[in-house]
């Protein structure tokens, strides 16, 4: 029995999840039309979420005013939208085609393809008066047919000129796929999508998932992905070099200038990769913001470094060698517990950057005061605020590898408030709620968990198990400690 909503006064019949947005309360169904048979794509936003908010409608609203004004081929077209008793919903064409971000490999020949395929739907955006932007380009947002033909879909951050771009406060856009310029709050220009475009060429090329793009990226926020490409025709590599300038004036002017030299490019070759073991995969996640939030302080001071460096492991750091931020949480990190931490942090001065209220929060949060914790990150402009999340992560999932497991699912659930795609934060919140039986909470974070990660594992396994175990009334025992 499924539990998908009724839509059929609207005369649509939902057929299965399609998935779920990090915003709270969106969710794409595949549907079918009564009538004609025809499948749809409805988007549903509910407000009745916990975690849903006008912002999500405005971008419904935003979305919809978008796709009325295009008529592309390879742009699921807008075809209807409806009230509905707890939130609001939008009907697209439904294209037969799979996300990138299920399709794990592709031959040299056919990344070109897509490439090819996709800079002509930039182009066509780009010509308009005023030009449009896309601003969330990722392997999820592109739907790639059985011809290697792509479609570019979620123009729900899609912005219309750049100046409004400019004045936005909120961070858009996904960490290790957004343009420099974005994370700065510049203008966009029409190179900016053009280096989401080619981070996501990157991943397909290197065979590198989303969530691990950016350890590719070096501390000068330049990315270093030739040592696995070196037997990619050249002219390709240093194509898709220029296309992820960290500074845009280094990029293609647009898509037109992008598309011209690509087509006169024969990728020949194979890429060379080398799987990550499970730690890697959890330190990548954690990596791939904080690596992003260390990206923009240096980029902001300091000159692009041209030269192409193979990425490594990062040796270990001596304690001259440790940040403020770091320097600090080390010097408050024994008072961190439930007896001294309010005493300790009133006079306590911590320093005023992400980071810093990162292992603020850190700090609270280990020693049980979520509430502080939380207060202290929500001092922060939104778009700062999963920087300090991904702290909080890193510092708080030693609690999780010690079976603690109800600080575990604390700390777990304040990082997802910020973070809400991070799969081991799901994953850890999950296990832990089914041990202490907080069965519907378990079951949303470990189903959440399954959509984001989408690999077959022993954490998958282990989540399919566990969810299977609450179906049926069966309480967590020793095997299901959160420890992994």
């Amino acid at each position: 029995m499924n539990t998908y909503p009724d839509f059929s006064s609207q005369n649509y019949q939902v057929i299965r999840e399609l998935g779920r947005n990090r915003e709270g309360g969106r969710i794409s169904f595949l549907a079918e039309s009564v009538t004609d048979k025809q499948q749809v794509v409805i988007k549903q936003f509910r407000f009745v979420q916990e975690n849903a908010s006008w912002e999500g409608f405005k971008v419904y609203e935003r979305e919809i005013s978008i796709l009325q004004a295009l008529n592309h081929p390879r742009i699921p077209r807008y075809l209807d939208s409806f009230e509905t008793g707890d939130g609001f919903c939008m009907v697209q064409e439904y294209k037969a085609a799979t996300t990138l971000a299920m399709r794990k490999s592709f031959e040299p020949e056919a990344i070109q393809q897509i490439a090819i395929s996709v800079l002509e739907i930039l182009v066509d955006l780009q010509k308009r008066v005023p030009p449009i932007f896309h601003r969330d380009i990722k392997p999820e947002n592109i739907l790639v047919d059985k011809n290697n033909q792509a479609y570019l879909i979620d123009f729900g951050l899609a912005r219309v000129n750049s100046q409004e771009v400019a004045l936005s406060s909120v961070m858009a856009g996904t960490p290790g796929f957004m343009p420099p310029e974005e994370l700065f709050n510049r203008p966009l220009t029409t190179a900016s999508d053009l280096y989401s475009l080619g981070a996501t060429l990157i991943s397909l090329i290197t065979n590198t998932s989303a969530v691990e793009i950016s350890r590719l990226m070096d501390e000068n926020y330049q990315f270093q992905f030739r040592h696995l490409v070196k037997e990619i025709n050249l002219d390709f590599v240093n194509w898709l070099q220029k296309m992820v300038a960290p500074n845009a004036k280094d990029r293609f002017n647009n898509a037109a200038a992008a598309l011209q030299e690509l087509r006169n490019i024969s990728i020949t070759g194979k890429a060379k990769f080398q799987p990550q073991n499970d730690l890697q995969k959890y330190l990548a996640v954690v990596g791939t913001v904080i690596a992003s939030f260390g990206a923009i302080i240096f980029f902001g001071f300091s000159s692009v470094n041209q030269g192409y460096s193979p990425v490594t492991n990062s040796p270990s750091i001596p304690a001259s060698s440790l940040t403020a931020e770091e320097q600090w949480f080390n010097q408050i990190k024994p008072s961190c517990n439930s007896v001294e931490v309010v005493t300790a942090m009133s006079g306590a001065t911590y320093p005023q950057t992400p980071q810093g209220v990162g292992y603020a929060a850190s700090c609270y949060a280990l020693a049980g005061r979520i509430d502080l914790a939380d207060q202290v990150i929500l001092q922060l402009p939104p778009n700062n605020r999963v920087y300090a999340a991904a702290i909080v992560f890193n510092i708080g999932h030693p609690v999780a590898d010690a079976g603690d497991d109800k600080s575990a699912g604390l700390i777990m659930n304040l990082v997802l408030r910020y973070w809400p795609d991070n799969y081991m934060a799901l994953f850890h919140a999950g296990m832990s709620e089914y041990i202490l039986n907080d069965y519907p909470q378990s079951q949303s974070h470990l189903q959440s968990f399954l959509r984001v990660y989408q690999q077959q594992d022993g954490w998958t396994d282990k989540a399919k198990s566990a969810l299977n175990r609450m179906e049926n009334g069966i309480s967590a025992d020793q095997s299901f400690k959160i420890r992994e």
